[in-house]
């Protein structure tokens, strides 16, 4: 209650069972913050050394983009979205790992980022997100 007696706005009428869970929020941002570090490197690769070797930058990204896509639809209820965001980190994280090795984008940045998405997506809150109860 405010000094003149009168409830506080509590902003622009969303019910708190509508908003997005933190974990999952983050989740989404990492997912979705290394696809478009895959579209930055590629785009920078072909701009300065020429389309193969944008091609070969963009290979190892192609996980991550999908893995971006999704992340985009995390609004929608369902858990086949979370579950096919979980193996599109696996993918992502086992497609990742030889970058590591050949020193080429996005090195061992895929692997964490996916670790990190996986493990957001598997805790609870974010079970109950993409599978309310509806009464």
């Amino acid at each position: 209650m405010s000094d003149l007696g009168y409830p506080q706005d509590q902003g622009s009428g969303v019910d708190d069972s509508y908003r997005m869970p933190r974990v999952v929020r983050v989740a989404q941002l990492f997912a979705v913050g290394l696809a478009l570090i895959g579209v930055v490197c590629a785009a920078s690769a072909g701009w300065l050394l020429g389309s193969k070797s944008a091609m070969m930058t963009a290979v190892p990204f192609l996980p991550a983009w999908l893995l971006g896509l999704v992340a985009l639809t995390f609004n929608a209820e369902g858990q086949s979205v979370r579950i096919g965001a979980i193996l599109l980190a696996v993918l992502n994280m086992l497609w990742t790992v030889p970058s590591i090795t050949d020193g080429r984008p996005p090195g061992p940045l895929g692997p964490l980022v996916s670790l990190v998405v996986i493990v957001l997506l598997f805790r609870r809150e974010a079970r109950d997100w993409f599978e309310p109860s509806y009464w």
